[in-house]
């Protein structure tokens, strides 16, 4: 199962998420006295918008075209929609720390812990998704009608989650090093 699509867009957000948090650590030990550069928060705030328009995309299509299509042969796990309620709980307080972003290096500091936290929740989420529903939607369905499926998420996907899904995908990326 870990090379199915659930599971390789799973990894594209892990990648995303611990990639920043590793970078915002090695970019606050760069930073000197004179604080954090303009364009640097800019960026960080930019990379926020672009992977919040991933993961809400991601979270949409598990409820309005998985769970639907599942709850049709299989009881949909609660937990899955609890842990999206969490997530959504985490990313807002990401979303507090990016809105307070300035110069000063405190604040990557405290981008760089909600972040921590929010991809705490988030791998919950996922292990919960790819132990219990992915299972079930390989049992109760054939390849056939889950590629009908996947293949339509994949292209209403935006194109900064194409992006992520491929380089996870890539060479570099083992599934176990961004797990």
């Amino acid at each position: 199962m870990d090379n199915d699509q659930w599971t390789l867009s799973h990894n594209a957000l892990r990648c995303e998420i611990k990639s920043m948090i590793q970078a915002l650590g090695l970019f606050m030990g760069r930073i000197d006295n004179g604080g954090v550069p303009e364009w640097a928060v800019n960026t960080i705030k930019e990379w926020w918008e672009s992977h919040v328009a991933h993961i809400t995309d991601h979270c949409k299509s598990e409820e309005t075209s998985y769970e639907p299509m599942f709850t049709e042969r299989f009881n949909w796990p609660a937990e899955i929609d609890e842990l999206h309620d969490a997530l959504d709980s985490v990313k807002d307080k990401v979303q507090t720390a990016i809105d307070k972003l300035n110069t000063e290096k405190s604040t990557v500091a405290a981008v760089r812990d909600a972040l921590s936290n929010y991809e705490e929740t988030m791998l919950k989420h996922f292990q919960v998704e790819e132990t219990t529903a992915l299972p079930l939607m390989r049992a109760y369905f054939t390849p056939e009608e889950i590629s009908v499926v996947q293949r339509k998420i994949l292209e209403d996907a935006p194109e900064n989650a194409m992006r992520a899904l491929i380089y996870a995908m890539s060479p570099l990326m083992v599934p176990n090093s961004v797990v």
